[in-house]
């Protein structure tokens, strides 16, 4: 039973991954719908539909709730009394 170890100089070129803010639409969607679909996507703050609710969803996911707050405090302040007392 041999043992072969060879070693080689390995050169890694990554490549930054490109994130795209929104999905745009492809593939099966017929012409109007998709023309639709990236007008509304170009233009987010329109009163559109698509505007709309993309500024309901950005509203809620920027704020908290009082009681949410309160929650974190009172779980974080426990927290901190059992560990350091």
């Amino acid at each position: 039973m041999e043992l072969v170890v060879t070693r080689q100089h390995i050169t890694r070129e990554f490549e930054p991954k490109v994130v795209e803010k929104y999905i745009k639409p492809e593939g099966l969607l017929n012409s109007n719908y998709q023309c639709i679909a990236k007008s509304n996507l170009e233009n987010v703050e329109a009163t559109s539909i698509f505007g709309i609710k993309q500024r309901i969803k950005s509203y809620q996911y920027s704020t908290t709730s009082s009681i949410e707050t309160l929650l974190k405090v009172g779980v974080f302040m426990i927290l901190y009394l059992v560990l350091f007392s």
